[in-house]
């Protein structure tokens, strides 16, 4: 072996062992189980939704991030680009976000549901029962300090409650998986009342004071 061949074979040894050592880091290992888990959700057919969306919608943002925001479904738009919030109420999610000095990039954002119910309709009992061990194996992975639960379907998932959003939103909860949760109103309400806004960006407020 020349100088060349073994400089070209340790170099290679050296960005083997470091490719390694990344996978077998906290952070390395769970983009890993993301990924298994997202390859899962691609091939799954435990519901009928996988015959009409275009597009898995896994997650979008940081899953290394200590904050997790979920919602219910993806939309259209989310349907179309395969992430989840990037219509109108992801926009005003996203500002949201930005207003409190943080980006989607600081956050993981991700919804019950990995395919859009036709015409937007609300997710089926057993469409949520099919897709939600995703979101718990999702959350499991990720081990956030907080979970923001976004609108009705959400809240009462996560928190296993009869209770409607009204009544949740802006308390503090803790779910019966141990996860710090605040529940509050989904973007696409606020869309409908503006009038919710500040309720929204108080709920955000305080969750991002937990991280």
């Amino acid at each position: 072996m020349n100088r060349d061949e073994l400089i070209f074979h340790i170099d290679a040894l050296l960005k083997e062992e470091w490719i390694d050592g990344l996978n077998s880091s906290p952070a390395g290992e769970k983009a890993l189980k993301l990924k298994e888990l997202e390859n899962t959700c691609f091939e799954c057919k435990r519901c009928r939704l996988y015959k009409t969306a275009k597009n898995l919608v896994f997650y979008d943002g940081n899953p290394n991030s200590s904050i997790v925001f979920v919602g219910e479904a993806p939309g259209a738009d989310e349907d179309e680009q395969g992430k989840p919030f990037v219509g109108r109420a992801g926009r005003l999610l996203t500002a949201t976000i930005e207003n409190l000095g943080y980006t989607r990039n600081d956050v993981y954002i991700c919804n019950i549901l990995k395919h859009r119910p036709p015409e937007n309709r609300n997710p089926l009992p057993d469409e949520i029962e099919a897709c939600s061990p995703y979101l718990i194996e999702q959350l499991y992975i990720i081990k956030p300090k907080i979970i923001v639960a976004l609108g009705n379907f959400s809240s009462k998932f996560i928190l296993s409650s009869d209770e409607g959003i009204t009544k949740l939103r802006g308390i503090m909860k803790t779910s019966p998986l141990g996860y710090n949760v605040m529940p509050t109103f989904h973007p696409a309400a606020i869309l409908r009342n503006p009038n919710l806004l500040s309720e929204l960006e108080t709920d955000i407020k305080n969750a991002f004071a937990l991280m």
